[in-house]
C-alpha cells in the first residue's frame, strides 16, 4: 500500500510539470518543473539534479545530490548520463544557456527531463536551503 501512494505522489509532482511557452518556443518544447514538485521529486529519491553554472557557484550552493555539468561540458559528459530516473536541470542567467542543454540532454536521457522554474534563485525564493 506504501508503494501506491509513492506512486500517487510522483504521478502528482509530474502533473504540475507543464510545458514551457512563450518568449521560449524557439527552442521547441520543454518540460518544466516548480520548485515544490521538484523539491518532492527529489525527496522521494530517483531524481538527478543537474547543476549547470561554473564551478564557482556550485561550490557556493547546490540542489541536494546535484551534479555540478558547467555549460561548457556537458556536450562532453552526455555518455555519464544517469541510467534511469529523472533530471532536473538548472542553472542561472539566461534561460536559453539552459535550455539549448536541456535539448542536447533530453534525446538521450532515459527518464524525463525538466527545466527548474527560476533556476537556484526560484529554488530559494521557495525558501528551500542549499547544500554546500
Amino acid at each position: 500500500m506504501r508503494w501506491l501512494a509513492g506512486i500517487a505522489l510522483i504521478l502528482g509532482a509530474l502533473a504540475v510539470a507543464s510545458l514551457a511557452s512563450g518568449d521560449h518556443t524557439r527552442f521547441g518544447s520543454v518540460l518544466t518543473i516548480d520548485p515544490a514538485s521538484a523539491r518532492m521529486l527529489l525527496e522521494r529519491g530517483g531524481v538527478a539534479p543537474i547543476d549547470l553554472r561554473a564551478e564557482g557557484g556550485f561550490n557556493a550552493g547546490h540542489l541536494p545530490g546535484a551534479e555540478s555539468w558547467p555549460l561548457p561540458t556537458v556536450e562532453a559528459r552526455l555518455a555519464s548520463l544517469p541510467a534511469s530516473g529523472v533530471i532536473i536541470l538548472y542553472g542561472e542567467g539566461p534561460i536559453e544557456r539552459v535550455l539549448r542543454a536541456y535539448h542536447l540532454i533530453r534525446p538521450r536521457a532515459p527518464g524525463d527531463v525538466y527545466v527548474l522554474e527560476g533556476g537556484v534563485e526560484g529554488w530559494r525564493r521557495a525558501g528551500y536551503t542549499l547544500e554546500l
